[in-house]
């Protein structure tokens, strides 16, 4: 797992998530990292203040030390590492997450604490790994879930995590698909009310061979639809799961290859930016994060 701190507040936020996903998870390593834009000072404060400044990376690692010290529990079996690096701070998390093959990524997601320079939507659509989206101030224990389904294999996949992760901590699992009535309903002479129906009905057979494609013994879930009048799903996905009061909404994205994945993605990528209340997370089914999947589905 990869936890992007930039030593400010979000840091405590993401540092006690952390502790939680670790846990849940069974992470083996997590990465703590931090992109600075540059560990130089300028030359005229080295000649006046001489030795009085060590390495500007050594100092920031200390300082990410005492707050992963205060505010992280490392789980047993978990090993810790802290990584400086320079840069974009977009471009070095997902260069990050590719060289050291990580599973999970932990975002913070700002809303009123100053911006740390992340561009979440490129982050959601690049990406190989899994990635939570954390909110300020988030809630430490999953006991309500909510996972966003599209009949699709990403959605089977997303659904399976959750289902895992109820075993785990016993969260409620709930699940939900949009649908849509399409544009040119009224050229077969229905209401649009009719017409929603009649694809209430078409979506609720889709359901059924969604969910009889699974092991559901021992899972317990509530499955709900939602009919979007919008003219994109992302923001009824987010309302939804406001309205339900849930810990963390879920989404399977297949990421960037593909051409199933422009719609998929896109999905994805505008929930990130829905709101700052509810931490996101999208589940990836790239080669590079299926040892994660994998453990989690041995849970």
């Amino acid at each position: 797992m990869l936890v992007a701190l930039d030593l400010s507040q979000m840091d405590v936020y993401l540092l006690k998530y952390a502790s939680m996903a670790a846990k849940v998870f069974d992470i083996d390593t997590v990465y703590f990292v931090n992109v600075a834009t540059s560990l130089e000072l300028p030359e005229e404060i080295h000649q006046k203040y001489g030795d009085v400044f060590g390495p500007v990376d050594e100092a920031i690692e200390r300082e990410m030390q005492e707050e992963i010290d205060e505010h992280f529990t490392l789980p047993a079996n978990c090993e810790m590492k802290l990584m400086v690096s320079t840069g974009k701070i977009t471009d070095e998390i997902l260069k990050l997450a590719k060289v050291k093959v990580i599973d999970l990524v932990l975002l913070g997601r700002k809303a009123e604490l100053s911006g740390s320079g992340l561009n979440s939507k490129k982050i959601a659509k690049s990406i190989s790994s899994s990635v939570i989206f954390v909110t300020e101030n988030p809630p430490l224990e999953w006991k309500k879930i909510l996972v966003s389904i599209d009949y699709s294999d990403h959605s089977k996949m997303a659904f399976e995590i959750g289902a895992a992760i109820q075993k785990k901590c016993g969260a409620q699992l709930l699940s939900n698909h949009v649908y849509k009535v399409p544009t040119g309903y009224y050229k077969s002479g229905k209401t649009y009310e009719e017409f929603a129906d009649i694809m209430l009905e078409n979506t609720k057979k889709e359901c059924d061979n969604f969910f009889r494609k699974m092991d559901l013994e021992d899972v317990d879930y509530d499955h709900t639809y939602a009919l979007d009048d919008d003219p994109h799903p992302a923001d009824k996905i987010y309302r939804t799961g406001s309205e339900m009061g849930v810990d963390l909404i879920m989404i399977g994205s297949k990421g960037r290859s593909g051409p199933a994945s422009i719609l998929i993605g896109s999905v994805a990528e505008k929930l990130v930016e829905e709101g700052n209340d509810i931490p996101i997370m999208i589940v990836k089914m790239g080669k590079e994060n299926m040892s994660f999947l994998d453990a989690l589905f041995r849970i």
